[in-house]
This record gives structure tokens, C-alpha cells and sequence, in this order.
């Protein structure tokens, strides 16, 4: 999973980052939300985790700007406010939830679980023989698993996560090799080998722009 983080506590970003990379999970962080609108392509993240109280932009502000782009990447605030208003302004910027400071990092990371992976789409269907759990990135033919490397689980669960859409080479480079140089032959070496998993024809190549499975 791939987290951006906006917060300018050095503590508690800190532990936020220490925390989830220990699980093997991506934490890019920002201090400054001006900086992170320049810089950060959040569509190319699982969620968002963003401070309300952040000097250039404030969260709220960072939030609205990203919808209004049409990128809907879940999001979720980390705030110390407990005014009311603050809260309908953070949900009409297009926020997913929050938590309040101070928060344990166990309870934070049942919320990212619950709204990255358990919006009730545990057992996504592939074609007629297939699903594939997206909170555990499993995928199954009947009751079978079906091995996959950790890699072919990410492209699946990106493909699915964006399913109907075109996802593009680019991020899909980005998710799966963390922003490493890799050429397009590496990409679509792992995609034929995902391809001949499935054994069905359910990935399409948009030539010369990425990858889709079809809703």
C-alpha cells in the first residue's frame, strides 16, 4: 500500500512513517501543502492521511484542490480540532473519514484497512472463474488459490481498484517498483505473466497508453 502523508509534526509523522513501513508499506511525507500539491500526484496513492493545520495549504485546502481535479484517492484527516464546523468543512472538501489527535496508530490503521479495502468488495469477480479478495490480495479459481508473486497481487489490485478505467504505464511503473527506472518491457513482462494466470483474456492493453479490466 502506498500512503501520502501530509502532516508538519515531525513526531508524529514520524511514527506514522516508522509504523507503516514496518509492514512493508510506501509513506512519502510532506510538511508544507503548497509543496505537495506542486509535487505529489495522489492518484497514484492508496489513500491520503492530511493534517488540517498545515502551513502554505491547509489540508482542507490540499483536499479541494485534488477533487476538483477529479481524483478521488480516499482520503482521511488527522486533526487536533474538535470544532464542529471544521469537520463539515473537511467532509465538503471530499474527505472519507478522520481521527483526532491524539490517536492510537493501531485505530488509524483499521480505518485505512476498512475504507482502502473493505468497502465491500472482498470478492471482486474475473471473468466467470475467478475473484479476487481485494482486502487479503488474493486472487482464486473456485476455492483454488491461484499464486502470485507480490508483484502480480499489486498490478491486480491497482487494475481492480481502477477497474473501467485505463490505468497508465507510467503509474503502474510507479506503484509497482516505487518509483524505480524500469523500461516497458519489464512492465509487460509482468503483465503477460499475471495474463497467463488468469488464463483469460480479462487485462486489455490500450497500446501506447496502459492497462485495463473492464467493470
Amino acid at each position: 500500500m502506498k500512503i501520502l502523508l501530509l502532516e508538519d509534526d515531525p513526531i508524529i509523522a514520524e511514527q506514522i512513517q516508522n509504523y507503516f513501513e514496518l509492514f512493508d508499506h510506501r509513506v512519502d511525507r510532506y510538511d508544507d501543502g503548497l509543496q505537495l500539491v506542486e509535487e505529489a500526484d495522489p492518484s497514484r496513492y492508496d489513500v491520503m492521511l492530511l493534517d488540517i493545520n498545515t502551513p502554505g495549504l491547509n489540508g482542507i485546502e490540499v483536499l479541494k484542490n485534488f477533487r476538483e481535479l477529479s481524483i478521488d484517492t480516499p482520503a482521511i484527516f488527522i486533526t487536533a480540532m474538535s470544532d464542529l464546523e471544521y469537520l463539515k468543512k473537511a467532509y465538503r472538501s471530499g474527505c472519507n473519514d478522520y481521527v483526532r489527535k491524539p490517536f492510537d496508530i493501531e485505530e488509524l490503521e483499521i480505518r485505512i484497512e476498512h475504507l482502502v479495502k473493505g468497502n465491500g468488495e472482498e470478492g471482486i469477480p474475473l471473468g466467470e472463474r475467478y475473484r479476487f479478495d481485494m482486502k487479503n490480495e488474493r486472487l482464486y479459481e473456485g476455492v483454488r488459490e491461484v499464486p502470485l508473486s507480490p508483484r502480480e497481487r499489486r498490478l491486480l489490485y491497482l487494475l481492480l481498484k481502477h477497474r473501467g478505467h485505463t490505468v497508465s504505464k507510467e503509474s503502474i511503473k510507479s506503484y509497482l517498483w516505487d518509483d524505480q527506472e524500469v523500461c516497458d518491457n519489464t512492465l509487460r513482462t509482468t503483465v503477460k505473466k499475471l495474463r497467463n494466470k488468469l488464463d483469460e483474456a480479462l487485462i486489455e492493453n490500450l497500446r501506447g497508453t496502459g492497462y485495463r479490466i473492464d467493470a
